[in-house]
């Protein structure tokens, strides 16, 4: 059975997203890109959506809206659209995914942006008017910790209306026990760990793991030789090694200044790491030496034909540093996390 899905992730990342479907799923046919969300056709069973690490949650599209205006009226077109929509289908899709029975109760979440006359929570109350005419009577509509959600994202003139097939799980990890500030998303990780180039033979390095999100994420991507980190922090190692004990994951972390590596020359094939933006950890000051002292011990350690994945908000300043020292930038991701424009670097010795 042939449906629309579509994933959201973090702006920026829409095209990293799908090019995990389609590594997992070969037919999956894109549809469309929007800001955070990449819609595609597929046949596949909805469960092993779930299996998606980039994504941040993922949808049985019930409708999408395009010319959408800007005042009252458009809550009608919500409105039309849902009940035009094919909800038996999206229904049996998420029992699918989840092993279940007909959920018992369900809940409409709505987000929107741009400028429009109607409020956010009114684009919702559009759908959920429509829902509680299509739905079947043993399901009651509740305002929180429903069975099951139906999403309404409007942005400008484009909205999507779909079915969430995940949970809170998917974005934040269960292996995730303990955070730290400026702690990486690990959906923003996953996508760093596809960008690295995966092999078999990799020895991968996280020089400044924080909570160890990028490790354990790369160690949970495909197959590796050995897994590195160290943060200057004594409470970030031991937060990184029990998230990895958590995760099953088995890397060597250490206490350790990332501008002096107790590792050996050209013994790293990829590093792989979150540099301080120098708002919550650092400032721009202390930035502009420490790039260029990274950069350094990082063209030490690495091998001749490895790949440095990096990600900061300092975009020309970590650019700059690694002109200066002949580094080879092939790839700049462009992306928001948490709200913050920032771009994920890679890169490679000349």
């Amino acid at each position: 059975m042939s449906y629309l899905s579509y994933v959201m992730t973090m702006p920026g990342l829409e095209t990293l997203a799908f090019g995990e479907v389609r590594a997992r799923i070969a037919d999956a046919e894109l549809v469309k890109f929007s800001r955070g969300i990449a819609l595609f056709r597929t046949d596949i069973a909805p469960a092993e959506l779930l299996e998606l690490r980039t994504a941040e949650d993922v949808f049985v599209a019930l409708a999408h809206i395009k010319g959408l205006g800007p005042g009252r009226n458009a809550l009608r077109a919500v409105h039309g659209a849902t009940l035009n929509a094919d909800v038996t289908q999206a229904l049996t899709l998420w029992r699918r995914a989840h092993h279940g029975s007909l959920p018992r109760s369900w809940r409409v979440v709505s987000q929107k942006w741009g400028s429009h006359e109607f409020r956010r929570i009114d684009a919702g109350d559009s759908v959920g008017a429509a829902l509680q005419r299509m739905l079947p009577r043993g399901m009651r509509q509740v305002k929180d910790d429903a069975d099951i959600e139906f999403w309404i994202w409007i942005s400008g003139s484009e909205a999507f209306i779909g079915v969430r097939l995940s949970d809170a799980s998917m974005r934040h990890r269960n292996y995730k026990h303990e955070h730290l500030p400026a702690s990486l998303r690990p959906t923003v990780a996953a996508a760093m760990s596809l960008l690295s180039r995966p092999t078999s033979d990799d020895v991968v390095l996280d020089p400044l793991c924080g909570a160890g999100t990028i490790l354990i994420e790369r160690a949970l991507a495909e197959p590796y030789e050995t897994l590195l980190g160290g943060d200057l922090r004594p409470e970030a190692v031991g937060m990184a090694r029990r998230n990895a004990r958590a995760a099953n994951v088995d890397a060597r972390i250490e206490t350790w200044d990332a501008r002096d590596l107790s590792l050996e020359p050209a013994s790293v094939t990829r590093i792989i790491t979150n540099l301080p933006f120098g708002k919550q950890i650092g400032t721009h000051e202390q930035n502009v030496k420490l790039y260029m002292d990274l950069v350094q011990e990082f063209q030490r350690i690495l091998t001749p034909d490895g790949l440095l994945v990096a990600l900061t908000s300092e975009d020309r300043l970590w650019e700059t540093a690694l002109r200066k020292h002949g580094w080879r930038v092939s790839k700049k991701v462009v992306l928001v996390v948490l709200g913050q424009p920032a771009s994920i670097f890679v890169a490679a010795r000349a």
